[in-house]
């Protein structure tokens, strides 16, 4: 293999990754605080892959307190990528001093480090061909540990607002934060491979270890171009949920009685007026509606239809459609016409929802008319 090429290369992803991370520092527009921190993530990924390129060219820079510094950049990217996303979960969510804990163990590390003596930088082929200490091995595990916990608290954030916004709207393809998953699945199949890249040196085999960068490589560049394309495009119309809306229920204080009551209130209004129709129709216009609090309202469906609010919505929608598709005397109506006419604004939505609630796609459900 070239290593030429791939040094070349890594370069090239290097000064993008940097591009990218001094654009988004210096941007002002949007949410300035969620800009620092995802450019903070770029500019140390562009370190990294400026020391990987300098390996690769068998240039080794004696700058002791430079290789502390870089050392433990990893500790970094998952307290970063976790506060950022909490910046994107939680219109209410604001950094304080609390937050500086999450940096102690790259400061640990680093201070170990500076007193103790880094390692001794070196090129790629010593890396693969040196018979490392178990120490080292040890060390990395714990610091890729480290790194997924993080990703694991923050997939538990997301899991968490996309069960508060399917409470609360019939449309969410907008509001999923579809990208923000993207990017934290792509982010994790790029550590893995980092992960096997690292550790390659215990098979002291040179051919996977270089095939291993060139898929880091290649995964790193995809993110660049797309999930940082996706972060900048999200809608500026939403700016998420409120922090104690992910406490369900809590202090709740309604009784039976009046659950049963707004239940049947509810039912009564989705059967004379079927506001399910209108493709925007939200927890919030319903309990307008009814003189009911969103939180009151929401409960109720939850309890006595064990059913999000956006299941409830697009449960009636089905029916609809189903109707309309028994009834229908136009054969030349298509599946499309009856979506846009029961609420549904995406055909994705609609062709899942039905098969959920039927067992059979639109256009499976129609043949059987």
């Amino acid at each position: 293999m070239d290593l030429s090429l791939i040094s070349y290369l890594s370069f090239l992803i290097g000064f993008q990754l940097l591009f990218v991370g001094i654009f988004l520092i210096s941007n002002k527009k949007g949410n300035r605080r969620n800009n620092l921190l995802l450019g903070g993530i770029f500019i140390l990924m562009a370190w990294n892959m400026g020391d990987l390129t300098l390996q690769m060219n068998n240039v080794v820079l004696n700058w002791d307190f430079l290789q502390v510094i870089d050392s433990g950049f990893f500790l970094l990217y998952g307290p970063i990528i976790y506060i950022y996303s909490q910046g994107v979960i939680f219109k209410d969510f604001e950094l304080s001093k609390v937050h500086l804990l999450h940096l102690l163990p790259y400061l640990t590390l680093t201070s170990f480090l500076l007193f103790a003596g880094s390692p001794a930088p070196g090129t790629s082929d010593e890396f693969v061909s040196n018979d490392l200490p178990w120490q080292f091995y040890l060390g990395s595990a714990l610091i890729y540990l480290h790194f997924y916990t993080y990703i694991a608290m923050t997939y538990r954030s997301l899991w968490r607002y996309r069960q508060v916004i399917k409470n609360k709207y019939s449309q969410i393809e907008k509001i999923n934060l579809d990208w923000l998953s993207f990017a934290l699945n792509t982010f994790v199949l790029i550590t893995f491979i980092s992960f096997i890249h690292n550790f390659i040196a215990l098979l002291e085999n040179k051919t996977v270890f270089l095939i291993t960068l060139i898929l880091l490589l290649i995964f790193i560049f995809y993110f660049v171009n797309k999930v940082i394309l996706d972060a900048l495009r999200q809608p500026e119309i939403f700016s998420g949920i409120s922090q104690k809306e992910t406490s369900k229920y809590q202090g709740s204080t309604l009784t039976a009685a009046q659950i049963e009551e707004y239940k049947d209130r509810l039912l009564d209004l989705f059967r004379t007026e079927k506001p399910f129709l209108d493709p925007e129709v939200s927890l919030k216009d319903l309990s307008e509606r009814l003189s009911v609090s969103s939180k009151n309202l929401s409960q109720v469906i939850n309890q006595s239809f064990d059913k999000s609010f956006f299941d409830f919505v697009n449960s009636y929608r089905i029916k609809e459609a189903q109707h309309i598709f028994k009834e229908a005397q136009d054969d030349k109506m298509t599946v499309l016409e009856v979506m846009f006419d029961v609420g549904f604004n995406s055909k994705s939505s609609f062709n899942t929802a039905f098969k959920k609630e039927t067992g059979k796609t639109p256009t499976e459900f129609r043949k059987t008319m």
